[in-house]
C-alpha cells in the first residue's frame, strides 16, 4: 500500500493545499480498508509504504524535478515532513508486525529495503494500491518488475488526482507491464481459494 497519507489524501494535506482535488483518494480510502481486511482474512502480507522528507533526503535535483527556478529552492507547501500529521497514514494503520517501509523519492524500490522484505517472506507477486496511481503506485509497480516481481494494480484501490491520469496507468499496466484487476476480483479469487482449502 503506497503513500495513503495525509498530506495526500486529507483535502487539508499538502496536496490539497496546492489544489490538486482529493476527492478520488478520500472515495477510495473505503475500498482499501475492505481490501486490506480481506488480504489480512486470506493471509497475505500487507506491506505499508510510507513517505518521508527532510533535509538529509532533498538533494537539490529532487527540489528541481518540477522546474523551481532555482534548484535547491524550498517547497513553499511541505509534503511529508518526517514526523509531520503530514506524513501519518490517513484512516488505515499497519496492524502488528506489518513492515512499513519508508521511501524519498517516487518508486518504494528506490534506496529502501522493500526488495530484501520481500524476498526474505518469500513474496514473488504484489498487489499495489495507494496515491496516486500515475506516479508513486506506477514507479513502484514498473521497478516491482524490473525486479521480477509480477505486478497487479488494483484499480479500484488506487487513485489520481486527475481521472484521466489514473486511466492512463491503468491502460498502460494491462498492456505493458502485468494485470490489473478489481479488489473485489482479488477478494473472490481469495475466498475461493479458501472453500478449496
Amino acid at each position: 500500500m503506497v503513500d495513503v497519507q495525509n498530506d495526500f489524501c486529507d483535502p487539508a494535506g499538502a496536496c490539497g493545499q496546492r489544489g490538486s482535488d482529493t476527492a478520488a483518494a478520500v472515495a477510495m480510502v473505503p475500498r482499501l480498508e475492505r481490501f486490506l481486511a480481506d488480504a489480512r482474512a486470506a493471509g497475505v502480507m500487507v506491506v505499508f509504504i510510507q513517505t518521508t522528507h527532510d533535509e538529509s533526503t532533498d538533494s537539490p535535483a529532487w527540489l528541481a524535478r518540477r522546474g523551481d527556478a532555482e534548484a535547491g529552492a524550498p517547497d513553499p507547501v511541505s509534503t511529508c515532513r518526517t514526523g509531520s500529521w503530514g506524513a501519518e497514514f490517513y484512516r488505515v494503520a499497519p496492524q502488528p508486525g506489518e513492515p512499513v517501509v519508508i521511501k524519498h523519492r517516487y518508486s518504494a524500490f528506490a534506496g529502501t529495503n522493500l526488495d530484501v522484505v520481500l524476498r526474505t517472506a518469500g513474496v514473488d507477486s504484489l498487489l499495489l494500491t495507494g496515491v496516486s496511481t500515475n506516479v508513486c503506485v506506477e514507479s513502484t509497480l514498473r521497478d516491482g518488475l524490473f525486479a521480477e516481481y509480477r505486478v497487479t494494480l488494483v484499480e479500484d484501490c488506487a487513485a489520481s488526482y486527475e481521472a484521466e491520469a489514473h486511466e492512463a496507468t491503468c491502460e498502460n499496466v494491462a498492456r505493458y507491464f502485468g494485470v490489473v484487476a478489481t479488489s473485489e476480483e482479488i477478494s473472490a479469487t481469495w475466498s475461493a481459494l479458501a472453500q478449496v482449502a
